[in-house]
């Protein structure tokens, strides 16, 4: 670790079993001098992991002076200067560590431990309190550095050439200067051992495995250090870097012989050392194999290859597989046998082949060198040739099966066979040629045409050939979907012409339920401006050329026009609609789910004359209805393009006069009442008038009076209209009411009076 840092950590791990943990003194500054009148920190460091439990006695020169795991030498003298040792608790004690105190005027510092690959700072330190300039260190007196007022000196990564004798040089002054030497020895520890390779044995057989370590020791004090290993053979890496000593393989073919190295650094790659190389020799079971074939041969022919070996003397046949490959694949799996056979041989059989032999008591496998096999073609695939090249409907078709047999094998016979859509047309016979007169629709297809020699141990088959129909059975379609009345309808015809007879005139005509809509023309589209629900039905169109020698009909396609909404319903509240009151009409519908955003606006209707005109709002209100509010209501639903329109049923509302005669009879009852009262209490008031004016009356004159005169009747008559002698009083209905009386009229008829009845008029004000 760095002596830059304020502590320098030195693990020390005994490797015998049942070894004692063992510590190391370390300085803090890190330098083995130091001056009087400075300070110095030492401690007695221990494995982390076993250190937190001990005790600690320090010795100085022998003689035991502190206890604890540190000590502290507070404003140093010269006195100080010794040999330095901490023992644990458990009897463990270190090594000396050196300290050395000095009165002089200046001193060479370095550290207490030096390691490979360590960062080393020398310090040239004057005393305290003095001045100091123009410093220059020396190695085995040799400047290194000249005359600067840098005082130390470092290097970044130590090697054991950084081991040797250091001096400096330097100006101290201080009323005066003066220049001083110092010097110091240092000495590099290796960090760890130059590795070498150890093998489990120099000679290795094929069935064995093999395990290649790479030794070295850590220093022990840097027993925590962490090493990377990396393992080479011929100079390449077979294993890259990494915590593992070891190389194994664990089933060892002849290519592993060779000479082994490998390479030890530390994590950082500031320390890297590598061994010297170790031959390492693999033996073999038995020898290289190799691959021999029997003859060349032709399609058709049979094949065997053969796998030729040596064994070795302690190799038996029984203990030994064959296998082959060819390009790489198996294509004959281990067994007993060194030979591979083909009874058929086809051009897919040629390739590189090699084969493999393996030991069934031991891994060792070894692979032939790779021998190329060329099967020769008997015939060429075959060629599907078609006569005319554009083939229409109606006409001729001639197809041929051409193919080239070797020259070295022309004796062969030859057997021809054609096939449509994978089904065989005409069987295996002689001739390589097919006819097929007056061609229909259901000739069009892929075509194909098979070989096959005469023993049928060679087949081929030519590539296919598509014989196309003029043009494809035709198809509706239509725009847009779905279809709503009053909107445009588009039904288009649609089929694709062979893309070589593209310049050919087709006619198109349209049906609906069978009967034409649009008669043949070159249009291969039906338009309906303004579609109503009379047009639903089953559509069909029929493509044909212009000489009507093909002709083909789409199947029907089903379309049925669809209400944008349903029928207006107007809706009236209350259900019965009195006069004076409020009215509520509704006009209600049901917008298609297919168009739900399509805006609709509403109008009412009275008697045929319209009350409110097209807006959004669906509802219409009156208020304080009156008679003449009576009618026959519709209303009337139109899209937002007016296209459409739908008016609703009538609906008869007649206002009623129940509510205004029933306040009218209430006013006229209660008056009537209070009429009866007052006449009666006049009637009182006169009869004791005339009874205190007048004598009492004998007897006899009471007697004309029957007890039927005395009673005073009263008639009431009412009526909604007034009669012609009553004013009119605006409109208003009037109560007519007369109060006849018995005795009353006998007294006016005494007197000579006329009869006429008492007549009382009230003014009921009513509003309708």
């Amino acid at each position: 670790m760095s002596p830059e840092t304020s502590m320098l950590l030195l693990w020390l791990v005994l490797l015998q079993e049942g070894a004692s943990i063992r510590p190391v003194v370390t300085f803090t500054p890190n330098y083995k001098k130091i001056f009087t009148t400075e300070s110095t920190t030492m401690t007695c460091d221990v494995e982390a992991t076993r250190g937190g439990d001990l005790n600690y006695i320090w010795y100085k020169d022998h003689v035991q002076m502190h206890s604890g795991k540190t000590y502290k030498i507070q404003n140093a003298g010269t006195s100080h200067s010794g040999n330095y040792r901490c023992q644990t608790s458990t009897g463990e004690r270190s090594d000396p560590a050196r300290l050395d105190v000095s009165n002089g005027w200046l001193i060479l510092q370095t550290p207490l431990y030096v390691y490979e690959g360590d960062k080393m700072k020398l310090r040239c330190h004057h005393y305290p309190g003095y001045g100091g300039s123009q410093t220059t260190f020396y190695k085995e007196n040799k400047v290194i550095t000249d005359g600067r007022d840098d005082e130390e000196f470092h290097i970044s990564n130590v090697d054991r050439t950084s081991a040797g004798k250091y001096k400096c040089r330097k100006e101290v002054y201080y009323y005066s200067s003066s220049t001083y030497r110092a010097e110091a020895s240092v000495s590099v520890e290796e960090l760890f051992t130059t590795p070498a390779i150890k093998v489990t044995s120099h000679s290795v057989f094929e069935k064995n495995s093999m395990t290649v370590k790479c030794e070295t020791s850590l220093h022990p004090s840097r027993q925590n250090t962490r090493l990377l290993f990396t393992f080479y053979r011929e100079g390449r890496v077979v294993q890259g870097s990494g915590d593992k000593d070891i190389y194994e393989v664990s089933i060892v073919q002849l290519e592993h012989s060779g000479k082994y190295s490998c390479e030890v650094e530390t994590t950082d790659g500031r320390v890297r050392k590598k061994s010297a190389e170790e031959p390492i020799q693999i033996e073999e079971p038995f020898s290289h194999p190799n691959i021999k074939v029997t003859n060349a041969f032709f399609e058709g022919d049979a094949l065997t290859l053969t796998c030729d070996t040596t064994l070795n003397p302690y190799t038996k046949h029984a203990e030994v597989q064959f296998a082959f490959y060819r390009d790489g694949q198996m294509v004959g799996e281990f067994d007993s046998s060194e030979k591979y056979e083909v009874q058929t041989a086809h051009l897919e059989h040629s390739g590189n082949y090699t084969c493999e032999v393996k030991s069934l008591i031991h891994p060792t496998k070894k692979i032939s060198n790779w021998s190329k096999i060329l099967v020769k073609e008997l015939f060429s695939p075959p060629v599907l040739k078609v006569s005319p090249e554009l083939v229409n409907e109606g006409k001729n078709m001639t197809l041929t099966c051409d193919t080239n047999l070797s020259e070295h094998r022309q004796t062969t016979q030859l057997q021809y066979a054609f096939y449509r859509d994978g089904e065989i047309i005409q069987g295996f016979n002689s001739s390589n040629r097919y006819e097929a007169k007056f061609l229909k629709e259901e000739n069009s297809g892929t075509y194909t045409c098979e070989i096959q020699a005469s023993n049928s141990r060679v087949k081929k088959r030519s590539k296919e050939v598509q014989i196309e129909e003029l043009f494809k059975t035709p198809t509706i379609k239509v725009t847009p979907h779905p279809i709503f009345k009053k909107e445009n309808m588009t039904l288009k015809c649609e089929t694709d012409l062979r893309p070589s007879r593209q310049n050919t005139r087709l006619l198109f005509t349209f049906y609906r339920e069978g009967r034409v809509v649009q008669g043949s023309g070159d249009k291969d589209i039906y338009e309906v401006s303004i579609v109503q629900l009379e047009h639903s039905g089953k559509y069909s169109c029929e493509v044909q050329t212009t000489d009507g020698r093909v002709r083909k009909k789409s199947a029907e396609e089903p379309i049925q026009i669809k209400e944008l909404f349903s029928p207006p319903v107007l809706k009236v509240s209350p259900e019965l609609v009195n006069e004076g009151e409020n009215m509520t009409l509704t006009c209600d519908t049901n917008l298609s789910e297919h168009r739900q955003t399509t805006e609709l606006q509403y109008a009412f209707y009275r008697d045929g004359e319209i009350i409110q005109g097209f807006n959004s709002s669906h509802i219409y209100e009156a208020k304080f209805i009156k008679e003449e509010n009576s009618g026959t209501y519709t209303c009337e639903i139109q899209a937002s393009n007016s296209r459409v329109k739908k008016r609703s049923k009538e609906v008869q509302i007649e206002v009623s006069y129940h509510s205004s005669l029933t306040i009218i009879l209430s006013v006229s009852l209660g008056l009537l009442l209070l009429i009866v009262i007052i006449s009666i209490f006049v009637y009182v008031y006169i009869q004791r008038r005339s009874s205190n004016n007048n004598p009492q009356p004998t007897a006899d004159a009471e007697n004309e009076y029957s007890a039927a005169d005395q009673i005073t009747y009263t008639e009431l008559a009412m009526t909604s209209r007034p009669k012609n002698h009553v004013p009119e009083n605006n409109g208003s209905n009037i109560v007519y009411a007369v109060v006849n009386s018995n005795a009353k009229l006998q007294a006016k008829a005494s007197q000579g009076m006329s009869d006429t009845p008492t007549d009382i008029y009230q003014n009921i004000g009513s509003h309708r």
